[in-house]
């Protein structure tokens, strides 16, 4: 027990053991729509463990300290927006080919072209990373008043996230059959 992280892993599950990633909706893309919300310290746990990083790795990949990662995941400290949004682009890229066919945002918002001028996303031609380029407020967003961090309730990234998870989740169950596989065969040789 005296390590870093280890009352965290009794809470959320091992990083090794896949089918402990904790649950984000329910179980669908489409049930995890409505549950979107600012991250707190299970939802950080969760992309940690569905990018199937330690926290010591994620922490060199964000260039935050490990102490930093732990105090999210423990609650001691709340989720910075900027880290959250830098957690959701690696989710998202990672596992992009999972809604590379979802049409991009200003297509499924039905955005006029006025507004479309106006929005980095439609202007870099990333329909995907709206969320990421606007800092959760698009331009349809703005355009009808609605107020920040209106991500959590769009049905773009909502959808987005709901598919990156999932993916994220096969990848990361995968890796441990595979883990799991080598290792018997391995233990089968060595007899």
């Amino acid at each position: 027990m005296g390590k870093a992280g280890d009352t965290l892993h009794s809470e959320m599950g091992s990083e090794k053991n896949p089918e402990t990633i904790p649950e984000s909706g329910a179980g669908s893309p489409e049930g995890a729509l409505s549950e979107l919300r600012p991250m707190d310290r299970a939802g950080f746990a969760r992309a940690r463990l569905l990018l199937g990083k330690s926290q010591r790795d994620l922490a060199r990949l964000l260039g935050i300290s490990p102490k930093a990662v732990e105090s999210y995941e423990q609650g001691w400290r709340k989720v910075p927006s900027n880290v959250e949004r830098m957690l959701y682009f690696l989710l998202f890229k990672l596992n992009e080919k999972s809604f590379a066919q979802e049409s991009p945002c200003w297509s499924t918002k039905s955005c006029s072209d006025a507004s479309r001028k106006e929005c980095v996303a439609y202007v870099t031609g990333e329909g995907h990373f709206c969320w990421f380029f606007t800092g959760g407020l698009c331009a349809s967003a703005k355009a009808s008043g609605i107020g920040e961090r209106y991500c959590y309730t769009c049905k773009v990234f909502s959808r987005i996230n709901a598919l990156a998870e999932s993916a994220a989740a096969i990848g990361v169950i995968a890796q441990g059959v595979g883990a799991a596989g080598a290792g018997s065969s391995k233990s089968h040789v060595d007899r």
